[in-house]
């Protein structure tokens, strides 16, 4: 059922010194999601390892599409450089129709006062029945916007 296999794609521009703040809110301190975007997080907790290094374990407490949900991933790649992270899922909700899910971010600098949010989802549908992840990817393009807006707060645009 190699089919079932599915990659979704979605990108998002923020100002430049957003990017920064974008990657260091998920590396290091995504706890504070919770308070940037309270719609669609509620919670933010870490179960192992330590926050922004590979192989820490968080378990996340959001509300899609009406549903209060939960899920647990483990970070398997952080790119400093790159501004790169890839998260993979290992239960919770999502993972009742996903066999599996990875979702990766990167934060590309596109000229003097602009950087790129891309996101992408890599999964595996249960079966051909399964929605695609849109909503998913449309909160956290929204996200990303959030961080950017709360990191500009104050600031003339």
């Amino acid at each position: 059922m190699g089919g079932l296999k599915r990659k979704l794609e979605g990108e998002i521009e923020i100002r430049v010194a957003g990017g920064d703040a974008f990657h260091d809110i998920f590396q290091e301190k995504p706890h504070h999601i919770a308070n940037i975007h309270p719609e669609l997080v509620h919670d933010c907790e870490l179960h192992d390892g330590a926050f922004g290094k590979p192989g820490s374990k968080i378990c996340w407490k959001y509300k899609l599409d009406g549903k209060s949900q939960s899920g647990k991933q483990i970070l398997d790649v952080v790119d400093e450089k790159n501004k790169i992270i890839k998260f993979r899922m290992l239960e919770g909700d999502l993972m009742e129709d996903y066999n599996t899910f990875v979702l990766t971010y990167q934060v590309i600098p596109k000229g003097e006062h602009k950087s790129l949010v891309t996101w992408t989802f890599e999964y595996e549908k249960k079966h051909p029945g399964v929605p695609e992840p849109s909503s998913l990817m449309d909160e956290l393009l929204r996200l990303a916007e959030k961080i950017d807006d709360h990191h500009h707060a104050g600031q003339p645009k």
